[in-house]
Order: structure tokens, then sequence, then C-alpha cells
């Protein structure tokens, strides 16, 4: 019998949740901006234009000409850097002991198609997930629920039993609007989200972050 705190699906984002990728995004960004352009950007202004997928926001900055090239150039630069990113240490544990409880898991995420696979093929994290839902299958991006309302609706698990993992207001928004429980993942070094005074669970290491979703399993990590 599972713990009345336990969730009977756990929703990851990806980016700066599960995987450490922060450094690569911004410099996927800046190797086709300065290629095109001519022009770098810091990382506060390339996160201005998160919310819809990367090919998206790159859209948006550079405009159409030559876009097929700027984006092939973009996945390019992204997949052959996967090695300078990592998942971050405790995470396959936890997904395998979550799946090991029957539990479901599921990713919403602001990426596109392309690189989200190739983010969880290279670190061999794509298995563990029932469902994937990128920035790329829906129409209205975080922090709208949609992509939250899918998931739910196509695994057929009430919003009572859900719980969402993320690093951001836009994940918390997402969350709040569906009616979900949120947690707030603060252990990426790069993340400038500051949650202060929000009332949400939040885990300052992955340790926390077990506690949180497997309250029935003891931990001997320390944290």
């Amino acid at each position: 019998m599972k713990n009345r705190d336990t969730k009977s699906l756990v929703v990851f984002d990806l980016d700066g949740t599960l995987v450490d990728t922060s450094k690569l995004i911004f410099d996927s960004f800046n190797f086709v901006l300065k290629k095109y352009s001519g022009v770098e950007m810091s990382p506060g202004q390339i996160r201005s234009y998160f919310g819809p997928p990367e090919d998206v926001a790159i859209k948006k900055i550079l405009g159409e000409k030559d876009f097929e090239l700027v984006w092939s150039d973009y996945l390019q630069y992204y997949e052959s850097h996967l090695f300078e990113t990592a998942v971050f240490p405790g995470i396959v544990d936890l997904l395998r002991d979550l799946k090991s409880q029957g539990i479901k898991l599921a990713i919403f995420t602001g990426k596109g198609n392309e690189t989200t696979k190739m983010t969880l093929v290279y670190h061999r994290l794509i298995d563990f997930f029932d469902m994937i839902v990128t920035g790329s299958i829906v129409k209205n991006h975080k922090p709208d629920k949609e992509g939250i309302e899918l998931i739910m609706n196509t695994l057929g698990i009430d919003r009572e039993q859900i719980v969402l993992v993320g690093d951001s207001m836009a994940d918390y928004n997402a969350a709040i609007a569906a009616g979900i429980d949120f947690v707030a993942a603060l252990y990426d070094s790069n993340n400038v989200t500051e949650f202060g005074d929000i009332k949400c669970k939040k885990a300052e290491n992955i340790a926390k972050l077990r506690r949180i979703l497997l309250p029935q399993l003891k931990t001997i990590e320390a944290g």
C-alpha cells in the first residue's frame, strides 16, 4: 500500500531538473547568433526568449532568412556537445526507485522534440518515461497548463495524484493552473529563480527530493 503522500504520477521538467544543460543551451544559442548575426547574448537575454521551444526563440531573434541552415547548425552544435552535460547525481536512482514503486513518470519541457530526444537518449533516460510532452507538441507553452492537462488526460490520472517537479516560475505557475502539487528543484547552481516565500515544497538537493517523492522509502543519503 502506498504512503498517503505518494503520488501516482510525477511530471518532471528536463533542463535544470533532470539534466544540467544550461551552459550548453546558452552556448548553442550563441554559436548560431554569432555565426549568423555577429553578436552574442548574455544568459539573461537568452532566458528572456524561453517559453516556446528553441527553434521558435531563435527565429524571433534572427528572423526567417536561412532558418533551415540556422536550425541545422544549432542541432548539430547541441548534439555534438552533449558530452559537456550531466544528469544530476542521484536522479537515475530516483527514477529507478519511483518506477519500482509503480509510479508513472512523465516529462513536460519547453524544449523542442529534437533536443529533448537527443538529451534523453544520450543520457539513457528515455525509457524511464511513460509520456513526454515537449514545447513542439503544445500550442500554449508554460506557464500554460496545456501540457499537464495532456499528460493527465492521456495517462488517466486524477490531478490530486500528480506532482510536477521543476526549477522555474513557469513550472510553478503551470502546476498551479492545472491544480496539481509542485516541488521546486533548487539544486542546479545555474538556476536564478527565486521561489522566496512561495508556498511549495522545495528540494535543495536530490536527497530532499527523494524524501518528498518517496516518503515510504528510507534514505541513507545526507542532506
